[in-house]
């Protein structure tokens, strides 16, 4: 007998069959009769929502069954208690239910085993079904009980699980998994505590249909063994048909790397199930990941969505935290790889630790898809993205308000083999870079991407209103390449429809904006570069200057509009060495158009090199001046000097002056240079009056250069120097011009008629003297 004078499971099994129980008290056959199971497990649980609850302080029959309608999880115990004081109840561990030899159906039965609480009523018409511990318990009789269940929610305790952090719980969660499913679907669910499970090979956690696997909050935690060695992934599924309408959520996953010492992940191996993913589906459809914290993870990837035939995956609110595990501690890796169409990825947060070598935070494949509000710091890469072979005619990608910190590529995106990225639109990213610490051979913000065989176009590509920061590098690096810069595209590929605007790019080591191959593979058509804020590109000393600019272009360009934007330099001594170049040594342009932009530096000046062949801002061929000569301004062959100085000479004033040799007016004083034959680099002593585009002279061998860049006290040249120069004279070449008409008229001259020769030969000369002083004559 119970304590209580209650009958126990054994005598309940003993006593005399009756035809009836008395008619003062309800049965529990009538019971279940006149409600049906879902209205009697109401009455038994009081289930309010049916929801699985995160309160802290509930229990596992509160999580599942609900809150008793006062939110308060440890008043379940209480009910239990309640109820198991009316005489249609009968408490019993699952022990002493197993050994049962002649149940009564009349009875419903209590389990009391921790973390399995619930009623069980005996089910005379099932001699079928297996014993699962969790759902149907079968007696040594062979009666079947069966759990009355409140909710769609199936703890993992009911099905053995201890959740104590040393027992391995990884048979009891399947079960649980595999039970749901069978059942039609619902929710796993996985009350507070830590699960050990054992991956191997191919031993994993298999998701099933329909199935929602739910823990409580962070406490809820999945950690891998230790020493598990090598293994695929914790949870899984088959590949043979797509693993359907799976939700994970609530919950922490540790892989437990630290304690992982006799794994090997290596690039080098050639075998399978080394990859240690927390998470991987290879046949997936409708796919939810949210709340969950992946800390540590350590694969090669924490979540992996693979198929590119694959549908409707979410990924939201995840946090993770990258440990290297042990191995060649090169492997790639990423903390979340998606191929399919139709996917979400926002909110999430991952970090590593720089010395982690962790290489990708997301990486998604496709298409449409949309990557946002999620925060990335210590990776190689923010985002990547890339075409498939089933994005069809567009990829339809969006990346935006995503923050990407410590990096050393911001995001990249390019195409899978030959198949198109296209529709891809990229905004309010702010990415920070750390390239010196990464010390790789290139740093970028937002760049093109793939090998020699992802030869796929671009087309329809808008990066737009992001935030761009590199470190800055003073020293030069032997395995630094020319790929420093902020927003690019590089590639062989052919790019189409192209538009970079309202982007703030700081401190490029190497170039601000650059569109176009290296070797002038590429053709590009339809480029807009417009309205960007490009700060101090190009102060990096690259063995190659071609690329250190603001805005480069190289390769054939079709159709391009470069206007509106602001490219500075703060330095104390400019360190970039072009504003633009858009130079027909770099490639073929047409219908290039380069206007309306600002240059500005502290000190110096930049280089404006950009051919003949590109449209610019017209330049004035009209100028003026209040005397003559200017005292300065640089003049071009071909232009008008126009003087604006009241004083007039009727007849005798100049209308104006024609430029005929090109020229910079004014006197430096006290300046002189040197340099090197062969050089195009003269250092002066006092640069304070010098900038580019004047032109001055050497007094060294004569020689008329124009200035392109001043940076300190160096002089960029037009052209080498052909003579060696020490300490030489320095001045302003000026400029050549020759007047043209006269304002107002000369007074008139007498008819000369029946004068002497002698007064014909005086009114000759007057006459000349008017036209030396018309300017039809020179005067010399």
């Amino acid at each position: 007998m119970l304590s209580n004078g209650k009958p126990s499971a054994e005598e309940v099994s003993n006593a005399p069959v009756v035809s009836s129980p008395p008619k003062s008290r309800i049965t529990r056959r009538e019971m279940l009769m006149s409600m049906g199971m879902a209205g009697a497990a109401a009455l038994l649980y009081t289930v309010g929502s049916g929801t699985v609850h995160g309160d802290p302080d509930q229990t596992v029959t509160g999580s599942v069954y609900g809150n008793n309608g006062n939110g308060n999880g440890k008043k379940d115990n209480e009910t239990l208690l309640t109820l198991a004081e009316s005489d249609f109840c009968v408490a019993a561990t699952i022990e002493e239910i197993r050994a049962l030899t002649a149940p009564s159906a009349d009875y419903l039965y209590m389990v009391r085993n921790p973390g399995q609480e619930g009623f069980f009523y005996y089910d005379t018409a099932d001699t079928a079904s297996a014993d699962n511990i969790g759902t149907v318990l079968v007696s040594s009789s062979g009666a079947r009980f069966k759990r009355i269940i409140g909710s769609d929610a199936y703890s993992v305790k009911w099905f053995g699980a201890t959740g104590d952090g040393v027992t391995d719980d990884m048979q009891a969660i399947q079960k649980t998994i595999d039970t749901v499913s069978a059942l039609g679907g619902g929710t796993v669910l996985l009350p507070r505590g830590t699960y050990i499970v054992s991956p191997s090979g191919t031993a994993r956690i298999y998701l099933r249909n329909n199935v929602t696997i739910s823990g409580e909050g962070s406490g809820s935690v999945i950690k891998v063994k230790d020493n598990a060695g090598d293994y695929g992934m914790v949870f899984g599924g088959l590949s043979s048909s797509p693993v359907s309408n799976v939700t994970i959520t609530n919950l922490r996953i540790d892989q437990n790397p630290q304690n992982n010492l006799t794994c090997n992940i290596s690039s080098s191996r050639t075998d399978s199930y080394y990859w240690q993913f927390a998470i991987a589906l290879y046949n997936y459809e409708n796919i939810t990941i949210d709340n969950v914290r992946f800390d540590p993870n350590c694969g090669v990837n924490a979540i992996t969505l693979n198929k590119i035939t694959a549908r409707n995956a979410t990924i939201t609110n995840c946090y993770f935290n990258f440990i290297m595990a042990k191995g060649d501690g090169q492997y790639d890796n990423s903390a979340i790889y998606i191929n399919g169409r139709n996917h979400v990825v926002s909110n999430n947060i991952i970090v590593s630790a720089i010395g982690q070598k962790s290489r990708g935070g997301i990486e998604t494949h496709c298409g449409s898809s949309v990557v946002s509000n999620n925060v990335v710091t210590g990776y190689y890469t923010g985002v990547n993205l890339q075409s498939s072979e089933t994005s069809g005619e567009y990829s339809d990608m969006t990346v935006t308000n995503n923050s990407i910190s410590n990096a050393n590529q911001g995001i990249q995106l390019g195409p899978r083999l030959q198949y198109a990225i296209k529709n891809v639109t990229i905004s309010g990213n702010t990415i920070s870079l750390i390239n010196s610490v990464h010390q790789r051979y290139l740093t970028t913000g937002i760049s093109s991407a793939g090998g020699v065989a992802e030869n796929g176009m671009f087309e329809n590509i808008t990066i737009t209103g992001n935030t761009i920061e590199f470190e800055e590098e003073f020293t030069a690096r032997p395995t630094f390449t020319e790929q420093g810069y902020g927003i690019g595209f590089l590639k062989e590929s052919e790019l189409r429809n192209i538009v970079i605007s309202n982007n703030v790019i700081k401190n490029a080591p190497i170039t601000g904006i650059r569109i176009g191959h290296s070797q002038k593979k590429n053709t590009a058509y339809n480029i807009v570069i417009q309205g960007n804020l490009i700060v101090n590109a190009g102060h990096y000393p690259a063995n190659s200057e071609l690329y250190r600019a603001g805005i480069l272009l190289r390769s054939t360009v079709n159709g391009a509009k470069i206007t509106g934007n602001l490219i500075a330099d703060t330095y104390d001594a400019v360190k970039g060495m072009f504003s633009i170049r858009v130079n027909d040594l770099d490639g073929t342009f047409k219908d290039v158009e380069v206007t309306d932009n600002l240059i500005t530096t502290k000190q110096g000046g930049l280089w404006f090199s950009v051919s003949p062949s590109v449209v610019t801002d017209a330049v004035k061929p009209v100028k003026y001046s209040s005397v003559f000569p200017p005292a300065s301004g640089t003049f071009n062959q071909g232009d008008l000097l126009f003087l604006t100085n009241a004083s007039v000479t009727s007849g005798q004033s100049p209308a104006g002056y024609k430029v005929t040799s090109t020229g910079t007016a004014g006197t430096l004083t006290g300046v002189t240079g040197s340099g090197a034959t062969g050089q195009s680099v003269l250092t002066v002593n006092d640069s304070s009056g010098i900038k580019p585009e004047q032109w001055i002279r050497i007094q060294a061998g004569s020689q008329l250069r124009r200035v392109v860049r001043v940076s300190g006290n160096e002089l960029r040249l037009n052209a080498a120097l052909t003579a060696d120069a020490s300490g030489s004279p320095v001045s302003f070449a000026a400029p050549s011009f020759e007047r043209f008409g006269t304002v107002g008229s000369q007074a008139a001259l007498p008819d000369s008629t029946g004068l002497t020769v002698g007064q014909l030969e005086e009114e000759v000369n007057r006459l000349k003297q008017a036209l030396r002083d018309y300017g039809v004559l020179s005067s010399t």
